[in-house]
Protein backbone atom coordinates (compact mmCIF):
# COMPACT_ATOMS: atom_id res chain seq x y z
CA UNK A 1 0.00 0.00 0.00
CA UNK A 2 3.10 2.54 -0.23
CA UNK A 3 1.27 4.09 -3.41
CA UNK A 4 -1.21 5.21 -1.83
CA UNK A 5 1.32 7.85 -0.24
CA UNK A 6 1.87 9.46 -3.80
CA UNK A 7 -1.89 9.80 -4.03
CA UNK A 8 -3.42 13.05 -3.75
CA UNK A 9 -6.06 12.95 -0.98
CA UNK A 10 -8.98 12.71 -2.56
CA UNK A 11 -7.95 9.80 -4.91
CA UNK A 12 -5.95 8.00 -2.11
CA UNK A 13 -9.79 8.30 0.06
CA UNK A 14 -11.30 6.98 -3.05
CA UNK A 15 -8.68 4.00 -3.16
CA UNK A 16 -9.61 3.30 0.45
CA UNK A 17 -13.49 3.71 -0.30
CA UNK A 18 -12.93 1.13 -2.67
CA UNK A 19 -11.02 -1.51 -0.59
CA UNK A 20 -13.17 -1.07 2.49
CA UNK A 21 -16.03 -1.50 -0.16
CA UNK A 22 -14.98 -4.70 -1.28
CA UNK A 23 -13.56 -6.08 1.84
CA UNK A 24 -17.35 -5.38 3.46
CA UNK A 25 -19.09 -6.76 0.38
CA UNK A 26 -16.94 -9.81 0.07
CA UNK A 27 -17.76 -10.24 4.10
CA UNK A 28 -21.59 -9.64 2.98
CA UNK A 29 -21.12 -12.50 0.21
CA UNK A 30 -19.29 -15.08 2.13
CA UNK A 31 -21.21 -14.44 5.20
CA UNK A 32 -24.55 -15.70 2.58
CA UNK A 33 -22.74 -18.36 1.32
CA UNK A 34 -21.40 -20.00 4.59
CA UNK A 35 -24.88 -19.34 6.47
CA UNK A 36 -27.62 -19.78 3.95
CA UNK A 37 -29.61 -16.99 6.14
CA UNK A 38 -32.30 -15.27 4.16
CA UNK A 39 -31.79 -12.51 6.10
CA UNK A 40 -28.27 -11.90 5.09
CA UNK A 41 -29.66 -11.26 1.44
CA UNK A 42 -31.63 -8.26 2.75
CA UNK A 43 -28.53 -7.06 4.57
CA UNK A 44 -26.38 -7.05 1.08
CA UNK A 45 -29.13 -5.49 -1.11
CA UNK A 46 -29.60 -3.18 1.52
CA UNK A 47 -25.25 -2.62 1.92
CA UNK A 48 -25.21 -2.36 -1.84
CA UNK A 49 -27.77 0.36 -2.21
CA UNK A 50 -25.50 1.85 0.66
CA UNK A 51 -21.98 1.28 -1.11
CA UNK A 52 -23.59 2.53 -4.41
CA UNK A 53 -24.40 6.06 -2.83
CA UNK A 54 -21.19 6.38 -1.31
CA UNK A 55 -18.97 5.65 -4.58
CA UNK A 56 -20.95 7.95 -6.62
CA UNK A 57 -20.37 10.56 -4.41
CA UNK A 58 -16.62 9.83 -4.41
CA UNK A 59 -16.91 9.32 -7.85
CA UNK A 60 -17.93 12.96 -8.23
CA UNK A 61 -15.24 13.77 -5.61
CA UNK A 62 -12.57 12.29 -8.35
CA UNK A 63 -14.15 14.18 -11.28
CA UNK A 64 -14.60 17.46 -9.19
CA UNK A 65 -10.93 17.53 -8.24
CA UNK A 66 -9.12 16.12 -11.38
CA UNK A 67 -11.31 19.36 -13.23
CA UNK A 68 -10.04 21.72 -10.20
CA UNK A 69 -6.80 20.65 -9.45
CA UNK A 70 -3.70 20.05 -11.22
CA UNK A 71 -4.12 16.12 -10.96
CA UNK A 72 -1.86 14.07 -13.80
CA UNK A 73 -4.65 12.36 -15.93
CA UNK A 74 -3.51 8.79 -15.39
CA UNK A 75 -3.76 8.98 -11.64
CA UNK A 76 -7.07 9.99 -12.00
CA UNK A 77 -8.07 7.58 -14.35
CA UNK A 78 -6.55 4.69 -12.38
CA UNK A 79 -8.57 5.68 -9.14
CA UNK A 80 -11.62 5.33 -11.57
CA UNK A 81 -10.70 2.59 -12.70
CA UNK A 82 -9.62 0.80 -9.14
CA UNK A 83 -13.28 2.39 -7.80
CA UNK A 84 -15.23 1.01 -10.62
CA UNK A 85 -13.69 -2.29 -10.51
CA UNK A 86 -16.08 -3.15 -7.78
CA UNK A 87 -19.41 -3.14 -10.28
CA UNK A 88 -18.21 -6.30 -11.92
CA UNK A 89 -17.39 -7.86 -8.80
CA UNK A 90 -20.89 -7.07 -7.30
CA UNK A 91 -22.13 -8.39 -10.11
CA UNK A 92 -20.39 -11.62 -10.36
CA UNK A 93 -21.21 -11.79 -6.15
CA UNK A 94 -24.99 -11.22 -7.14
CA UNK A 95 -25.22 -13.98 -10.21
CA UNK A 96 -23.54 -16.69 -7.71
CA UNK A 97 -26.04 -15.80 -4.94
CA UNK A 98 -28.95 -16.04 -7.22
CA UNK A 99 -27.83 -19.37 -8.64
CA UNK A 100 -27.49 -20.88 -4.89
CA UNK A 101 -30.58 -19.24 -4.19
CA UNK A 102 -32.62 -21.18 -6.69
Amino acid sequence: MNYLKELTPVNRFAHWTAIVSFCLGTLSFLSYLIFKQSDLIEIGLGYIIIAVVCNIIVLVMIMIAALSQKTSFKETAYTIGVLLANIPIAFLYFIIIVEFAI
